[in-house]
């Protein structure tokens, strides 16, 4: 592994995002939980990750309205974001590029997968 990253992981499902949060750990990373767009955009005021993981369907803000906000703060311009979202089909692809996604993983994401797009970041 290379050097641990700060994830931010952005899920309204409880138990996918706090799975996720213990892989990273587990693969040596600082993950951050959160259930909506909104705690993500507060916890920016005082922590900027090196990745965010979003979900896309999430209510009151989608990830795509988050990456849109993400993106307009100077500070998160070397943030990576990726979509992981159940919507696999390529126009949820583009529409995840056009917000302000550098990358989209459809559900589920593999463990390796994962650790090993992480060890390529980092």
């Amino acid at each position: 592994m290379t050097k641990p990253l700060c994830v931010f992981v952005v899920d309204d499902d409880d138990d996918l995002a706090n799975t996720t949060g213990a892989l990273l750990k587990a693969f040596g990373h600082d993950p951050h939980i959160f259930t909506s767009a909104e705690d993500v955009l507060g916890a920016l005021e005082e922590v900027t990750p090196d990745v965010i993981l979003s979900d896309i369907g999430m209510p009151r803000m989608d990830g795509l309205a988050l990456a849109g906000q993400i993106r307009q703060q100077a500070r998160c311009a070397k943030t990576v974001l990726v979509a992981v979202t159940a919507f696999g089909e390529e126009d949820h692809r583009r529409d995840a590029i056009a917000a302000g996604f550098d990358y989209r993983f459809v559900k589920p994401l593999a463990a390796a997968d994962l650790r090993d797009f992480l060890n390529q970041l980092g």
